[in-house]
């Protein structure tokens, strides 16, 4: 026999009152444990107070579909029906403040809703042995991409990898010899950590479940986690999270309104097979909110303005529209990259979704990313202002026969650099006989044999040059022949430039500090082009350089338009 632990956020009146309404009754009366503990020579004891609840749900005229459904072929045309019977149980512990609930029968499906969603893995941080992994089930999470990964047995078990977020571990335990007197220092079976603790009670007492429920309450408040189990959840949209979702809503609308720097947009946004492209700059981009905005930029300036004109109090609600597809809309959530500490946990926005994760998601994130600054240099010979843009167009402008004739800035950005520096232009080419829609690069560096990816922006334009730069390599590590009509058949270093008006991640002395840079998605992205490229044994380089240019966002939200006519 197996039960379950779940720690609850509810205080004991309030789940005590929802079992109720759910139809749950009391059994028998309040109970009153002293539960005594031993670390070392010295007892801990503790008064844990205990309360039964239970229903029992019974369905008597339950058809049994199977029997009838070959019956028929028989020609037997009687129905066959069964009694169906579901028992729900719950005892409810609370012990200096804290709550837990043992969950009986199918009482898990009414605890799960209120419960602590980081209790079991806080418990197997300070519990479970690595070397004893039996199951370890986990989901890999970005923007772009989800996969999930569930491995069985300790010799296939793998290393944590940036994104990951744990759903499921079994394994044995291990305690430190000081806790030698725990019930649970004995405990030789598999326990399951997951949104609770899962432990065999065959040889335990109902007073000794009591006391490992202390054990654990004791291990929770006094050792530190040091398993490093990183862990993302969506959080439900059910109406016991409707108040979070709510919260957490009105503080993005409130980052988005004052341009906070943990707020960005994404540049794509990949959602059931349907990929939304950043808009382009000669798109017209209509905010819709009740009625509907124009803007000419997709930025977080622009949309900042647009939402104040349009006095939007549920960013839930906001959706955004390009004219040539009146007929498409896309929820703005999804396409907002966001992260936020609230009521002491931390919160991100996932596909338009919130999502929670604990310390050690972070934590890994953090420790990886640290690592690329190894990589950046910035390098202000780079540094975009209006005289390098003046200089490329004109060189763009005299030659219509080598340059295309297009108005976004990075391509005469990219001229400059090629007559500048002696580079390669790769901008807008496909000469190649294969993967003919894929640029592979903006700039070639012949003298060092660098294919350079270059993007001017801030975070969303980033993250887009990192899946560029990826997809690039990957392909010309598949077919180093790809590049041949450009004489390319030898590339050593990747690149990418990112021009940018990003001041939070330059320290005082001019070097780098990507890790300073607000978007978890972000961090985790370019965690993950570092590890390929180095993987594909090329070398990762990473310039940085500033775009000094005068803001563009206030000239465009002076044409900001307001349609009053018509409310969508």
């Amino acid at each position: 026999m197996e039960f379950s632990i779940y720690k609850q956020i509810l205080t004991k009146e309030s789940l005590i009152r929802e079992m109720k309404e759910k139809g749950m009754t009391r059994i028998g009366e309040s109970q009153v444990h002293e539960s005594k503990i031993m670390i070392g020579d010295k007892i801990i004891s503790e008064k844990i107070h205990v309360d039964f609840f239970f229903k029992l749900d019974r369905e008597e005229a339950a058809e049994i579909k199977w029997s009838n459904y070959w019956g028929k072929y028989f020609g037997d045309s009687s129905i066959q029906r069964k009694i169906v019977e579901s028992a729900f149980g719950i005892i409810v512990t609370e012990l200096k403040g804290n709550l837990y609930v043992i969950s009986l029968g199918r009482g898990h499906s009414y605890v799960n809703t209120t419960a602590d969603l980081d209790f079991g893995f806080d418990i197997a941080e300070r519990v479970y042995d690595d070397n004893s992994v039996e199951v370890k089930s986990a989901r890999f999470l970005n923007q772009s991409k989800s996969r999930a990964l569930t491995q069985y047995h300790a010799d296939a078990f793998v290393s944590s990898e940036v994104g990951e977020s744990h759903e499921l571990v079994v394994s044995k335990i291990k305690l430190k010899d000081k806790y030698s007197k725990f019930l649970l220092f004995k405990y030789s079976d598999n326990m399951k950590f997951g949104t609770s603790v899962r432990l065999s009670v065959n040889s335990y007492e109902p007073t000794e479940i009591l006391d490992i429920i202390h054990e654990l309450d004791y291990l929770l408040r006094n050792e530190s986690a040091v398993g490093g189990l990183s862990r993302m959840l969506l959080i439900k949209e059910n109406e016991d999270s409707l108040p979070l979702i709510s919260d957490l809503n009105r503080y993005l609308l409130n980052s988005i309104l004052n341009k906070e720097t943990n707020v960005s947009l994404s540049y794509f946004m990949e959602d059931n097979g349907e990929v939304f492209i950043n808009p382009a700059s000669d798109d017209i981009i209509e905010i819709v909110y009740k009625k509907s905005c124009e803007l000419e930029t997709f930025t977080i300036d622009s949309v900042a303005a647009a939402l104040k004109a349009l006095e939007c109090e549920d960013i839930s609600k906001v959706s955004i529209r390009l004219n040539r597809e009146k007929t498409t809309k896309v929820f703005l959530m999804k396409l907002i990259d966001y992260s936020i500490d609230f009521r002491g946990k931390n919160f991100c926005l996932y596909k338009g979704k919130w999502a929670s994760y604990n310390k050690s998601y972070m934590d890994f994130i953090n420790r990886e990313i640290l690592k690329v600054n190894d990589y950046i240099i910035c390098d202000e010979k780079f540094n975009l202002d209006e005289s390098v843009l003046k200089k490329g167009r004109k060189i763009q402008k005299t030659s219509p026969k080598t340059y295309d004739q297009v108005k976004y800035a990075e391509y005469p950005y990219n001229i400059y650099l090629v007559n500048e520096f002696g580079y390669e232009l790769l901008d807008r080419k496909n000469d190649h006989s294969s993967f003919k829609s894929v640029e592979f690069a903006d700039l070639y560096n012949r003298d060092e044999k660098d294919l350079i990816h270059v993007k001017i922006g801030d975070t969303a334009e980033m993250r887009y040059c990192i899946k560029q730069s990826l997809h690039s390599t990957d392909i010309y590590n598949m077919d180093r022949e790809v590049l041949s009509e450009y004489d390319i058949s030898n590339v050593s270093n990747i690149s990418m430039l990112f021009v940018t008006k990003l001041q939070n991640i330059i320290r005082h002395d001019g070097t780098i500090d990507i890790s300073k840079n607000k978007s978890i998605y972000f961090k985790i992205e370019i965690i993950e082009w570092l590890t390929k490229i180095k993987s594909l044994n090329y070398n990762p380089k990473i310039i940085i350089a500033q775009d000094l240019r005068e803001d563009l966002n206030s000239k465009s939200n002076k044409k900001l338009k307001r349609n009053t006519s018509s409310t969508v």
